[in-house]
Formats: C-alpha cells, structure tokens, sequence
C-alpha cells in the first residue's frame, strides 16, 4: 500500500476483515487513510487479494491486486464469483461435481484469478516484465 499512497508517511490502514481465506487465496477488505494528490486527507474501503497461481503453470506463481471499491466502476471480485456459482459460468465437469462448499471455493479462486491475471501483478514487482516469460 506504500507503493499507491501518495504521501506514504501519511497512511493508515484500519477495519481489516479477512472476507475468504484458504491455501490458495486471502481477500481482505479494508480502510485505507491517506494524502490525496492534493494534500487533504481521504478515505477509500478497498479490496485486497493475494493469490497462488497454479492455474495453467508448472511453478506457481503469487499475485496480488487492490481494488477501490469507493469507486463506483469497481465491484469486489466476490460479486463476480458469487454470479459465476449461482449461474454455473465457467464451471469444467470435474468443478460440477465438487461439494458446494468446493464449488463456492472454486468460484472465488477462479473470480480473483481473472482479476489479478488482467489487473494485478507479482508480488513484489511493480511492473510487468517480458523477462518473466
């Protein structure tokens, strides 16, 4: 969070939740305090997501992303797993005959993967980095 802050001395992160937590995944959601570009304090909940990716890899693979949900474009990534479950999208056979606990599990791995895979990064990377490949 260092990283985002504009002034990183002036930070707090308050009201921490831990909303969904296995071997694989962590969503966190929290109060994030801070300078804004202009000087004035502000306050946004965001949305926190730490991730082992071994989805279509040999070697696995951490990846994290921050969501903004006070921005109104943005939606928590267990919105999306939460339609994806109930509407059966993007379920493989072998993800059907999971238990439901399984299934719901499945379907937020699989929600926050497609996040960080298009918005977020490595962990302790800043950029993309073809060398990666």
């Amino acid at each position: 969070m260092k990283e985002l802050a504009k002034d990183p001395s002036s930070f707090v992160i308050s009201d921490v939740k831990t909303l969904f937590s296995n071997d694989s995944i962590c969503i966190l959601h929290f109060r994030f305090l801070g300078k804004n570009g202009f000087g004035a304090m502000q306050t946004s909940l965001c949305e926190y997501i730490y991730l082992v990716d071994d989805f279509n890899t040999e070697e696995e693979k951490r990846l994290e992303a921050v969501i903004n949900l006070d921005n109104k474009e943005n939606k928590s990534v267990l919105d999306d797993a939460h339609r994806y479950y109930n509407e059966k999208l993007f379920e493989p056979p072998r993800v059907s005959a999971m238990s439901d606990e399984d299934r719901k599990a499945w379907n937020i791995y699989f929600a926050a993967w497609m996040y960080v895979s298009n918005k977020g990064r490595y962990v302790g990377k800043d950029k993309y980095d073809i060398n990666d490949w």
